[in-house]
Parts: C-alpha cells; sequence; structure tokens
C-alpha cells in the first residue's frame, strides 16, 4: 500500500470529524455575522477524499512525503468554510470578527505576488484566506476536541466566489489538457466583469445607507440598523484603527421597533460618544444600556424583543428562546427594579455634582457615566468594589451572556440596598434626603 494510500485510508475514517469541525467553524460564521448584521453566504466542507488523492498526486514529488503524518501536517485546508459577502466593503468588518472569535494561525490576502501563467489585464481574485482554530472557551465542552484542528476560512463577494471556482476547476483541474490562449482571455475577461460588479456592489451599498439616513426613514430591517451603527461608529474612528463589533444587531432593531425608536433620527441622541472599546461592550449592547437607563417599562419592551428573536447563542446549533419574564415578583425583576432605582440615584449625584461638565446625552439620560462614580467621592472602596460587581451582573443577564440562580439575583439586589444604608450615613447633609428617597423605593420593590 502506497503513503498516499495510507493517507486516504486514515482520512476516510476522520472525515465525519473534519466536516463536524467545519460545521461548527461555519455555524459560529454564520449566526453572529447575521447577528450582527453582515449580508453572507456561509458554507462548509471536509475535503472528499477522491479530491484529495488528485492533489496529493500532484504534490508528493515536490514535497517528498515521508509519512502520513508529514501529509496531515502540509494540507492544512482538510476542514474549509467559505463566507460570500454581498458586499466588498464588508471585508474589513469580517476579518474583525475572525480575529476576535478564532485563533488566528495565518492570513493570506489575494491577489498575492505569484505570477500567472498567462498575462493578465486584471487582477484575479480578491479574498482573504485564514488558517484558524476554534477557540476552547467558545465551543460546547462536548465539542473541545475540535479545538486543536485547523480550519481554513475563505472570505471574498459573492460574485468573486462564483468567478473563483469557474477559474480553479479549469485552470487547476483542466479534464482535457492545457487550456488555450482564448480561454485564458475568457477568463481574465469574466474577471474584469466581476471587478467592476464589485464597484456596482459597493455603489449599491452606498446608495442604501444614503435612503436609510434620510429625514423620517426608519430602518426596514436589522442590516440597514446595522450599518447605519457601523457607519455612525467608524466616523469618530481613525482609519485603520480597528473595526467595531456590532453585537446583536437583531434584537437591538426589533426592540427599536417596540418602543418606536426604529429611525437614524429618533436613534441619534443614544448614539453620540458611544465607548470606542466596542470588544468588552459591543456597539449593540451600550446602546440598549442607554436606552434602558430609568426606563422600568422599557426592560420589558427589550425582554419582548428577545423573546420574538430568540436568544441565539452563535456558538450552539440550537436557537435557544428566552426563558425569562420581568415579572416584578420573580428574582430577576427583584434585581431590576433595585437597579433601575440605583442608577437614577446615581444620575441625580452626578447632575449635582457635574452639572457644569456633564455632557447633553448625560442630561437626558440620568446615571450614564459610571466612570465618575470614584470621583464622587460619595462611595468608600468596598461599596464601589460592590457596585462594579453589580453592575457586570447586569449587564450578563440583561444582555443574555449568562444566567444565574435567583439566589444570586436577589442577594445583589438586597447588597444594593445595603450599600446605600451604609453609604448614608457618611455623606454631607445635601446628599442624605435623595439617598434616603432610594432607599425608600428599593423597600417597595
Amino acid at each position: 500500500m502506497s503513503l498516499i494510500e495510507k493517507f486516504l485510508k486514515s482520512y476516510s475514517k476522520e472525515y465525519d470529524f473534519y466536516l463536524k469541525l467545519a460545521q461548527i467553524c461555519a455555524m459560529q460564521c454564520e449566526n453572529v455575522l447575521e447577528g450582527s448584521g453582515i449580508r453572507a453566504i456561509v458554507t462548509y466542507r471536509a475535503k472528499r477524499p477522491d479530491r484529495l488523492k488528485e492533489k496529493l498526486e500532484k504534490r508528493i514529488i515536490e514535497k517528498r512525503y515521508k509519512t502520513v503524518e508529514s501529509i496531515y501536517k502540509d494540507i492544512v485546508d482538510l476542514a474549509g468554510v467559505r463566507i460570500a459577502i454581498y458586499f466588498p466593503g464588508d471585508r474589513e468588518v469580517i476579518d474583525n470578527f475572525i480575529e476576535n472569535n478564532f485563533l488566528v494561525h495565518s492570513k493570506k490576502e489575494f491577489p498575492g505576488e505569484a505570477k500567472p501563467s498567462y498575462d493578465k489585464r486584471f487582477s484575479g481574485y480578491w479574498a482573504y484566506h485564514y488558517r484558524v482554530s476554534l477557540k476552547s472557551e467558545l465551543v460546547a465542552d462536548s465539542n473541545k476536541r475540535y479545538t486543536d484542528v485547523i480550519v481554513e476560512i475563505q472570505v471574498a463577494s459573492v460574485l468573486m466566489h462564483a468567478w473563483s471556482e469557474v477559474e480553479h476547476d479549469l485552470v487547476y483541474k483542466p479534464l482535457s489538457g492545457e487550456l488555450s490562449i482564448e480561454e485564458y482571455q475568457i477568463l481574465d475577461e469574466l474577471n474584469g466583469l466581476v471587478l467592476a460588479g464589485e464597484i456596482a456592489l459597493e455603489r449599491l451599498q452606498n446608495a442604501a445607507k444614503i435612503r436609510v439616513t434620510g429625514t423620517g426613514k426608519e430602518f426596514n430591517n436589522h442590516y440597514e440598523l446595522s450599518s447605519y451603527l457601523y457607519d455612525s461608529m467608524k466616523s469618530h474612528i481613525k482609519k485603520g484603527d480597528y473595526e467595531p463589533i456590532m453585537g446583536r444587531a437583531d434584537v437591538l432593531y426589533k426592540f427599536l421597533q417596540n418602543v418606536e425608536l426604529n429611525s437614524p433620527e429618533k436613534l441619534s441622541q443614544f448614539t453620540n460618544d458611544l465607548d470606542p472599546d466596542t470588544e468588552n461592550r459591543p456597539v449593540v449592547d451600550q446602546i440598549i444600556d442607554r436606552i434602558l437607563l430609568g426606563n422600568e417599562e422599557y426592560y420589558k419592551f427589550y425582554n419582548k424583543a428577545k423573546n420574538e428573536i430568540g436568544t441565539r447563542n452563535p456558538y450552539s446549533t440550537k436557537n435557544e428562546k428566552a426563558s425569562f419574564l420581568l415579572d416584578t415578583k420573580a428574582a430577576l425583576g427583584f434585581f431590576l427594579s433595585r437597579w433601575i432605582v440605583f442608577e437614577s440615584l446615581l444620575g441625580n449625584i452626578s447632575n449635582h455634582q457635574f452639572s457644569g461638565t456633564i455632557t447633553a446625552f448625560e442630561r437626558i439620560n440620568p446615571g450614564f457615566n459610571f466612570r465618575r462614580l470614584e470621583s464622587m467621592e460619595i462611595f468608600d472602596q468596598a461599596s464601589l468594589f460592590e457596585i462594579q460587581s453589580i453592575r457586570r451582573l447586569r449587564n450578563e443577564v440583561v444582555h443574555g451572556i449568562s444566567k444565574h440562580p435567583d439566589s444570586v439575583l436577589i442577594n445583589a439586589g438586597n447588597t444594593l440596598e445595603a450599600v446605600l444604608e451604609y453609604t448614608v450615613r457618611n455623606v454631607p447633609e445635601e446628599y442624605k434626603d435623595i439617598i434616603n428617597e432610594a432607599i425608600s423605593q428599593m423597600k417597595k420593590t
């Protein structure tokens, strides 16, 4: 049995493993991109043994394989994912997504420097190819065994992917010998049409953005919302620095519909001066937090949006529906009611202390700027630690990052009251009344 035959026999037994690996990777890409409002078609595959045999027979002379393991080490695209994007301008957004959600071992940009066999007039294949592996913390325990294996992710426009398939099969896998000059010319001509088509797609994307930002226009879907938010963020970011992380634009879109804020004009009051550190706090989470501030009724609308869309875990194969309702008698309702009171209190203190320096947004949305907490000199270090811990808990339960037992939520709500009862004994007289009023409101929840 030849070395290639031994490898193919081994690979045939592991084919299902590589197919499952590609599927997991593809679902991560599809779910996150869909939720973030990026239009793309995601497909996956494991290399077919018969196609692999053809490739190995060509490479074995050059590579001089000695063992089956050396072949596995050389052929790194046994599992592959293809992301075909509608709009070429989204390449950088997807590049940022891949960098943040996978362990990237290498990245290759096309066109490269390799000299083509035919003197082309057009530039050829435009794409990004990544060799990645899954992040252990982002996969279920049952799928940990897939995290040590390389997956190739190819990113290009839908038009470029179609052209590359034709060119690859004709140029690299010819069924009847070397192509003629005329055939190369036709492929080159098609490449020119594809590149022109990509320019048209970029113009189409820009035309849609102009339409969406027209006075009085509503967002028709979460893709338009996402595009608007990306542009809003990037207008304040130095070119080339980074791409903002969006978050669940589909949930935000439904929420905006529920609270009648579904237009650029109405949403603009919540998009000023967003925190550029979107890796820790995605754009969507920041906006939702601003809308929710001090408004208990809106928590119910947000919960409704999550239930309508489904709090799908982007790293799961299941579409998990939101399991909680904001009943004021439930543990979550108890915790959030107290948090809203606390949030409003911080806003009142901040407005009093920083009335000459707070922004217009902060006046409209009391309690927003938690970075002022320490400078308020109202809370001691132990209390600040408790507040920041409870704030993280609030973000986790509101944005569906994780679930917590009722006892944790109830304890957090009681801790907020305890912090205020301790603090009110040590603050200047001017703050005692508003803190006591907050304590009184908490006791009614």
